[in-house]
């Protein structure tokens, strides 16, 4: 064990500890005891997905005294979905929108080793020690799986299911935190997949040409955005470049099947002491043309006279990188052609597992492929000063060093999945649901958690178009920016966006593949949010099982849920008057202060 693992599982220790204190939420041993044989699983309540709202499930369900045990997704080795692979820069617009066991870990975790005046920046080296130590202090085990074969039901209820390696699972409650939703699906439940049709309560929802959708620092949703690149290797009609695809025939805001692109967030460093560093020889497979798209974006940037270096760096402009610990970064997507492999992600839901694994791999091929191309790549329009920097910047020494066998040590072993299957139970979450909030009344009762972000969907697709002056150029169709929860930025979310019809289901919850459009989805995707919605999720699955009996998840009582949640400080209400009153005094004194 090196030092920093060491180090990891101490300060991991010591914020389950300081969650064991009697004014913040407390993991306690569960009163019955889970089952893991060679061939089967048992527990009371079965969490399939180790996500964070997997996680953050099971543990709740074990808070109040169930049974519950963790089967991993198809893929998945370490317990954290995309806070351990790499999604590290907390993305939120009011931290006190969350509560319970979503706070608490992402408060743990910054404390634990983060950036000073950043409270919910992390390293994500830490994030699998404080879930392996959360889950153990609970009795929960988790076991690895490739993924669900086929699940029996009875009566509208799952009473087992089969994994593809031949075990079998049974229980009496089931959570499907997974990022696909397979478990849902394959239990026959309806879903959707892609974005619906456009409307008054989702205006930025469907195909959106190549129309603004980044309207929360000024733009109108009427203007284009494309950039006045060619699309095209020769001429106007031609061939077109790798990565652009030719317009789909839809009128704007359509239906379709597209999904937000999918990438790596990768953790990444430039300084030497802590870099393992990118390969200098070309990736497997590796072709330049496929990256003329890329040289055409660098060489306009020098046409319009910014200087490389002085106008524009790797690390701000062709990356997003937030510092999460001292010389550690979360590298996120930015620019025309960054780290989303925008388009590769649409038959990713429903693929079978063998597909998926080709196209989980095509995203690594792109992403390894775009930093090589800058870093040694040969074309003249590559500033030798970005090459000189891409070099500087690598992968952090010590990670994931126990991968998936098809992957590599260090690689994150996580594909972002912004957007998969949604489960369809007729709720239909709008972005007005989300919006209109301030004064008024949610459309449904039994509410459970808040999302406080925008709703933030990035491009589906990236498409060749024309100006209104008959131009081509380039335009990421599908990315939209959109100021959400009213003046207070909270949006409240009902107990029903994880419950199926109750004539398809009545003992499964849905916390990540909620029933909420493609436009509301993407706010609710947030992390934060998918824990605030499995501790949900794991206490109505814990309070739904009798001694002898099981009631319809549909069921539970929504008070008693209610007071479980905030008993456990979680946050259900928007902003009183009393928080509103000490919102603004506190302004106040920082302005006096100074801060």
């Amino acid at each position: 064990m090196d030092r920093r693992t060491f180090l990891a599982g101490g300060l991991a220790g010591t914020a389950l500890a300081a969650c064991q204190r009697d004014n913040e939420p407390r993991i306690v041993q569960s009163s019955r005891r889970p089952m893991v044989g060679r061939r089967t699983l048992r527990a009371d309540v079965v969490v399939y997905g180790a996500t964070p709202a997997g996680i953050v499930a099971a543990v709740s369900a074990a808070q109040m005294g169930a049974s519950a045990i963790i089967v991993g997704g198809w893929r998945e080795r370490q317990p954290g979905g995309m806070l351990s692979g790499g999604l590290s820069w907390t993305d939120y617009r009011d931290i006190d929108a969350f509560g319970g066991l979503a706070r608490a870990v992402i408060e743990r975790l910054a404390a634990a080793g983060g950036m000073p005046r950043n409270r919910y920046a992390f390293d994500p080296a830490l994030a699998v020690p404080l879930f392996e130590r959360m889950t153990t202090s609970a009795g929960v085990p988790m076991v690895w799986s490739d993924g669900v074969e086929d699940v029996k039901l009875v009566d509208r209820r799952i009473s087992e299911f089969f994994l593809q390696s031949g075990r079998i699972v049974r229980g009496r409650m089931f959570i499907d935190a997974s990022y696909e939703g397979d478990l849902m699906a394959r239990a026959g439940v309806a879903f959707k997949v892609g974005r619906e049709a456009a409307d008054a309560a989702n205006p930025l929802n469907g195909y959106r040409g190549a129309k603004n959708g980044h309207l929360v620092r000024g733009g109108r949703p009427d203007e284009d955005s494309i950039a006045p690149i060619s699309p095209f290797w020769n001429g106007e009609g031609g061939a077109l470049l790798p990565h652009v695809a030719a317009a789909p025939d839809l009128p704007l805001g359509a239906a379709d099947k597209a999904v937000q692109a999918y990438c790596f967030r990768l953790t990444m460093t430039n300084r030497p002491d802590l870099r393992q560093d990118l390969p200098a020889r070309a990736p497997d497979g590796y072709d330049e043309s496929r990256y003329e798209l890329l040289f055409r974006d660098l060489d306009a940037r020098q046409r319009k006279g910014r200087i490389y270096g002085r106008d524009w760096t790797f690390a701000r402009d062709l990356v997003k990188a937030d510092e999460v610990a001292p010389g550690i970064y979360d590298v996120n997507n930015r620019a025309l052609m960054s780290i989303d492999a925008v388009g590769l992600s649409h038959d990713y839901p429903q693929a079978d597992y063998a597909t998926r694994e080709k196209i989980w791999k095509a995203h690594e091929a792109y992403l390894r492929g775009w930093f090589h191309a800058m870093a040694y790549g040969r074309d003249p329009r590559i500033p030798p000063g970005l090459q000189r920097e891409v070099r500087e910047w690598g992968l952090v020494q010590g990670r994931h060093i126990h991968p998936h066998p098809n992957d590599l040590p260090g690689w994150s072993p996580q594909l972002y999945v912004r957007e998969a299957r949604r489960l369809d139970n007729g709720l239909n979450w709008s972005g007005r649901d989300l919006s209109d909030v301030d004064g008024a009344e949610p459309r449904r009762k039994g509410i459970v958690a808040m999302g406080s972000y925008w709703q933030d969907s990035h491009s589906t697709r990236r498409i060749a178009v024309q100006d209104g002056a008959g131009r081509w150029g380039i335009c990421n169709e599908g990315s939209i920016m959109l100021r959400t929860g009213g003046k207070y930025e909270r949006s409240p979310l009902p107990m029903d966006l994880m419950l199926p019809h109750r004539d398809q289901c009545t003992n499964l919850i849905v916390p990540f593949c909620v029933a909420a459009t493609h436009q509301a989805f993407a706010t609710i995707r947030m992390e934060l949010t998918s824990m605030a919605l499995g501790e949900a999720a794991g206490r109505a699955a814990a309070m739904a099982l009798g001694e002898d009996n099981v009631r319809d998840v549909q069921d539970v009582p929504m008070p008693e849920l209610q007071a479980a949640l905030v008993a456990n400080k979680g946050v259900i209400h928007g902003v009183s008057a009393f928080e509103d009153y000490r919102r603004r005094l506190k302004f106040r004194l920082n302005r006096m202060l100074g801060g």
